[in-house]
């Protein structure tokens, strides 16, 4: 179910987000990334832009929760030679910052 904002229209953003926050609900984390990369896509919105921050770093928690379900941060490493992956705790913390700075953009404050 979608939410109505109080002028009693859903906008696109709402609808993508609901889409968004459903696939990832229902363990679909690739039909998550997939909605926002045609978002973005359509929107052609730069880096700078808030909405495109929030699209790349929705894209981006979306790949933690593949990885995070996949327990893939539990598995020894079986080499010294493979390159070293970015650690889950380090992509959320990346992703946090991101929605921060997102929030700051549009507030001008700090959200702590």
């Amino acid at each position: 179910m979608t939410s109505i904002s109080s002028s009693g229209v859903t906008s696109r953003e709402e609808v993508l987000l609901h889409s968004y926050f459903t696939f990832l609900a229902n363990f679909s984390q690739d039909r998550a990334r997939e909605v926002v990369e045609r978002e973005k896509e359509v929107c052609r919105c730069g880096p700078i832009n808030p909405w495109g921050q929030l699209l790349g770093a929705l894209v981006q928690l979306a790949g933690a929760e593949k990885q995070y379900l996949a327990l893939s941060f539990l598995q020894p490493r079986s080499s010294v030679f493979l390159r070293k992956e970015q650690s889950l705790k380090t992509m959320y913390q990346n992703i946090h910052h991101d929605c921060k700075q997102v929030m700051e953009t549009e507030s001008g404050k700090w959200v702590g």
